[in-house]
């Protein structure tokens, strides 16, 4: 391949990723430090700008997908199941309250599931790890300055006072990014020994984020991907039933620290009351009955919360507006329904389990990616709602590795250098 065509194909992804985190919104510019604060929809200047990558990303990408046909077409039937939430999403205007909204972003959320598959079919996962670490470098670095330029919209206030939320509407949502990015650099920093000191700063960046997010769940999550470690390089071992079972301990015995700790952070100021009355108890308690109104299908893709739709008297109740359910196992079936869930958690299983065969069929650390992946990403949902979203990088990255590991046990293409 053309070496300056190859260079511009790679700088398109890294920037594509670099959008897809959201940090190209500043989004902390527009919005209150203060979460519980009552919302405004403040004009964002950036977002016409953001319209503009959307649209030319996905087209690019597109026409990217297209002129390497049978290989897009290959790598897509990877695992048929990654496809059938986005096209829910899709034909949820059907029965959605805002069919027009359900229909746009369910488009979107097909256009990220499209990227992911570009991303999956145009590297291998050595590449990807690669690509991945400059842009969660970029990120890390563009919310560090941030930070230190824009103090004011960088700091929360409130209920979260002295936290720091970069350029993000939200800590969690910068913590979550730094988790990641974390992760990005550790397996990179152990693979690549020859860069291993600049991707180590990489590593000490993100987790300087993590800390001055004062996120509980991120630091958990930090504690998680350190002790897994060695018991997921152990699944190389032979055959053995302890190791699974270890595994299992670990994650089950982190899901239930990150729900403690979650409602701990917040509850500490409801001393002398029940603790269910304040956290996200009470939230998921009244999503939770909203679920049971429309179980099967759901209010539709994104149509339960907004000025409205459903979630109007859980507003009521909470005395704010969460954007979400702050947990993407409860929110999946208010967009979707359970039908959508039991997709999702299928998806998650094969995943997995294809991961654990990649990781057992190589021999370097960089194999630990997929499994590492699926793991925060199950993880995460306990406190975000990080399932399906459109223009998410999440979810692109769940596509890619999901049909990533697929093609590996099939086919290696060749691929230029990266």
């Amino acid at each position: 391949m053309n070496p300056t065509l190859n260079f511009i194909e790679k700088w398109f992804t890294v920037f594509s990723l670099v959008f897809l985190t959201g940090i190209l919104r500043w989004s902390s510019l527009f919005v209150s430090p203060d979460a519980k604060a009552v919302s405004t929809d403040e004009y964002n200047p950036f977002d016409s700008i953001n319209s503009l990558f959307q649209y030319t990303i996905y087209a690019v990408s597109l026409l990217l997908l297209l002129a390497r046909g049978k290989s897009s077409f290959r790598t897509a039937k990877g695992q048929l199941l990654i496809w059938f939430l986005p096209l829910m999403a899709v034909v949820s205007f059907l029965w959605s309250d805002f069919p027009d909204d359900s229909l746009r972003k369910g488009i979107a959320t097909i256009q990220t599931s499209y990227f992911g598959l570009y991303f999956a079919s145009r590297f291998r996962l050595k590449q990807q790890l690669q690509i991945l670490a400059w842009v969660f470098g970029i990120v890390a670095v563009l919310s560090l300055i941030f930070c230190l330029l824009f103090r004011g919209s960088a700091i929360e206030t409130g209920a979260n006072a002295g936290a720091f939320r970069g350029p993000f509407t939200q800590k969690n949502l910068l913590a979550r990014i730094a988790v990641l990015g974390l992760i990005v650099f550790l397996i990179n920093a152990l693979g690549f020994p020859r860069r291993r000191a600049v991707l180590w700063i990489g590593f000490g960046i993100n987790l300087l984020l993590i800390l001055i997010t004062t996120s509980k769940t991120a630091l958990l999550l930090l504690l998680m991907v350190l002790v897994l470690l060695p018991f997921y390089k152990a699944l190389r071992w032979k055959a053995t039933i302890t190791v699974p079972i270890a595994i299992m301990v670990i994650v089950i015995s982190g899901s239930i620290a990150t729900l403690i700790l979650t409602n701990w952070e917040s509850s500490l100021t409801a001393i002398g009351r029940d603790p269910s009355l304040s956290g996200r108890t009470g939230l998921w308690e009244a999503a939770i009955e909203k679920i049971v109104e429309r179980p099967w299908l759901g209010y539709g893709y994104q149509g339960f919360w907004r000025d409205g739709g459903g979630a109007a008297s859980i507003w009521l109740s909470e005395g704010y507006k969460p954007p979400h359910a702050h947990n993407g196992f409860i929110n999946i079936p208010l967009d979707l329904g359970l039908i959508g869930l039991f997709i999702f958690l299928a998806i998650l299983t094969v995943s997995y389990v294809r991961a654990i065969g990649y990781l057992r069929s190589g021999k370097t650390v960089l194999e630990l990616w997929p499994i590492y992946y699926v793991t925060f990403f199950f993880m995460y949902n306990y406190s975000e709602n990080t399932i399906i979203e459109q223009n998410s990088i999440f979810w692109a990255l769940l596509v890619s590795v999901a049909l990533s590991t697929k093609q590996h046990n099939r086919i290696q293409p060749m691929q230029p250098k990266v």
